[in-house]
């Protein structure tokens, strides 16, 4: 067996030690609260189960300390409500919660708040999440912050009666547990068996947050994700009168992670070194070491449990163990705008990552090939020269990616002389500067404009040196050309890019009159000049910095009505081109044009 040497420091507090013993949920639990024997789902048995109730001020006084004592761990309080007796939407507060998380903090149980929601819509879900956002504020809240959702099972219930989609409830849900987690807690939902199922898209809800369960029996059928139960109304506890709700937290366990191992094929274990109050415990004297999953490709777990003195001591620890390097990495072949290669097979490996790093361009490029030991990555760019690197992957039980180290490198070269990425990098009325991806060994650039006339494309300009940009002037405002770019090599005829085309700026307009003839109007004139359509913006500030408004247009002169009389108002223009692709290209501004309203 094979130890690696990364030590992990443990320093546990001894009274927090021997305070008490945890209890981990087992098939069977029998409740001191109600008497009644609870039966667990099985997904729990490693889980620890810790005993907790949720009040309202219907509870009334509650001496905590008591609480505590009699064995409860935490408490969920209702800061405030939705009126669902109304058919408007009101905010509401609990007239205890203050006092409730105060005294319930000061005797040492964890808080955590609800709120009960009858929102019928996004708005409203947020303005409760808000309001007991505020409320909470500068308390120390340690347990979830809930939202509960619940009919008031009544006819005149607001939510009852709103007969709301599934999808519009999910949606309130979201929006209330978003607020929520945006604001730096834990958020969580509380609803019934019945109200998960039938008006709640729960599994939309359960990845992102937590889920209460509320469902009064010995034993759910309820098969959706959930971390706490409300098993009972009828649960009694020492230090408050009456009955209580009482819930299971399936409290999950806290590991420490070790790091990472590569694999070996023979089960791989690691030293802990664990202290308690300065002294240190020795294993198989004062502990016990007990390995999981500790051989293949995945996330390898460590239980230490006291023995003697220390038992009831119990830690846990997880390693992941990833794929081993990637060997005899080989070039295959190339293409013009891909490279094959091939490499050895790594035991329990799922896929492996090609990295192909462009040295011309400073451009990277990957590709993830599944059970292969050959792969081709494409998408390259013609002529250039790659660095090359390939890496395995593996998987955890949880779909989680367990990457290997990278192979060493081996470099290939696609072929072709072809230029691709052609683009504008700068755009004007009477010049369009081109840029394009560079390829290798190339002296020089040649730019070629497509001539109507002649129907061909004619030379129009060239770089000195590999230079990747070019400015092609003395054009026509608002006017589309093509292009195409080719690489200058030695004794190699060279293939033009593909045909690109694009639009100069159109000419700045310039402004006829703007005249205010009637009531709240102006009408604005400006000079044609070409270009497919306008924009103009009328504003109350000449910098138009605030209060303005923008319409388009394809003729020359326009009403604009203002929601003003007898005010200064500014307004401006500009022309626009459509290219190819539909996009908008905009000219320059006008000069600001003024006029008084009548």
């Amino acid at each position: 067996m094979k130890r690696f040497s990364k030590i992990i420091s443990v320093l546990i507090a001894f009274a927090m030690l021997f305070s008490s013993t945890a209890v981990y949920a087992s098939t069977k639990t029998r409740s001191k609260y109600t008497g009644i024997t609870y039966t667990h789902n099985s997904k729990f048995d490693n889980k620890e189960l810790v005993y907790g109730m949720d009040i309202s001020q219907h509870n009334g006084k509650i001496d905590f300390n008591k609480v505590k004592k009699d064995g409860i761990k935490f408490v969920f309080i209702r800061v405030g409500y939705t009126g669902y007796t109304k058919s408007s939407f009101s905010l509401n507060y609990d007239k205890n919660y203050r006092t409730y998380i105060k005294d319930a903090t000061k005797a040492g149980l964890d808080v955590g708040v609800y709120w009960y929601s009858q929102s019928t819509k996004v708005s409203e879900a947020k303005k409760e999440a808000s309001a007991l956002l505020k409320a909470i504020k500068g308390y120390s809240i340690t347990m979830p912050v809930v939202f509960d959702y619940e009919f008031a099972d009544t006819k005149k219930g607001r939510l009852d009666s709103a007969r709301l989609s599934k999808t519009n409830m999910t949606a309130n849900a979201l929006a209330f547990l978003n607020t929520v987690s945006d604001a730096g807690y834990d958020a969580c939902i509380y609803a019934s068996e019945n109200f998960l199922e039938e008006h709640l898209y729960a599994n939309q809800i359960s990845p992102s947050f937590k889920v209460w369960l509320a469902n009064y029996s010995s034993k759910t059928n309820y098969r959706g994700d959930y971390e706490f139960w409300q098993h009972t109304a009828k649960g009694r506890v020492s230090g408050m009168r009456g009955n209580v709700d009482i819930n299971f937290w399936y409290k999950g366990e806290n590991s420490t992670f070790l790091g990472t191992q590569v694999y070996t094929g023979k089960p791989i274990e690691c030293g802990v070194y664990t202290a308690i109050d300065g002294k240190e415990l020795k294993e198989n004297v004062d502990y016990t070491l007990t390995y999981s999953n500790n051989i293949n490709i995945g996330t390898a777990h460590i239980t230490l449990k006291g023995m003697g003195a220390y038992k009831g001591l119990k830690q846990n620890y997880t390693f992941d163990i990833i794929p081993d390097k990637v060997k005899s990495l080989k070039y295959v072949s190339s293409s013009d705008t891909s490279l094959k290669l091939s490499w050895n097979s790594v035991h329990g490996a799922s896929a492996y990552v090609i990295t192909a790093e462009s040295l011309n361009n400073i451009k990277t490029f990957t590709k993830t090939v599944h059970g292969a030991t050959e792969g081709e990555i494409g998408g390259l760019i013609e002529g250039n020269q790659y660095i090359v690197t390939v890496r395995a992957l593996g998987y955890n039980a949880k779909g989680g990616t367990l990457s290997g180290e990278p192979s060493d490198y081996t470099s290939g070269k696609t072929t072709g002389t072809k230029i691709s990425g052609v683009k504008v990098s700068e755009r004007g009325e009477k010049s369009l500067t081109l840029s394009w991806y560079r390829i290798a060994d190339c002296e020089s650039y040649s730019v070629y404009q497509y001539n109507g006339a002649s129907k061909e494309f004619e030379f129009v300009g060239k770089t000195e040196g590999n230079i990747d940009s070019l400015k092609v002037s003395h054009l026509k405002d608002g006017t589309s050309y093509s292009f195409r770019v080719c690489a200058d090599k030695k004794y190699t005829d060279c293939e033009k890019s593909n045909t690109f085309t694009a639009v100069t700026t159109p000419k700045k307009v310039s402004n006829k009159s703007a005249k205010s003839r009637s009531s709240r109007r102006i009408t604005y004139s400006f000079k044609k000049v070409n270009a497919t359509g306008y924009q103009y913006q009328w504003s109350t500030y000449k910098n138009f910095k605030s209060n303005f408004l923008t319409k388009t247009t394809k003729s020359t002169s326009v009403t604009i009505k203002t929601s003003q009389s007898r005010r200064r108002y500014y307004v401006r223009v500009r022309a626009y081109k459509t290219d190819k692709s539909g996009k908008k290209i905009y000219g320059k501004w006008s000069n600001v044009k003024s006029v008084k309203v009548k």
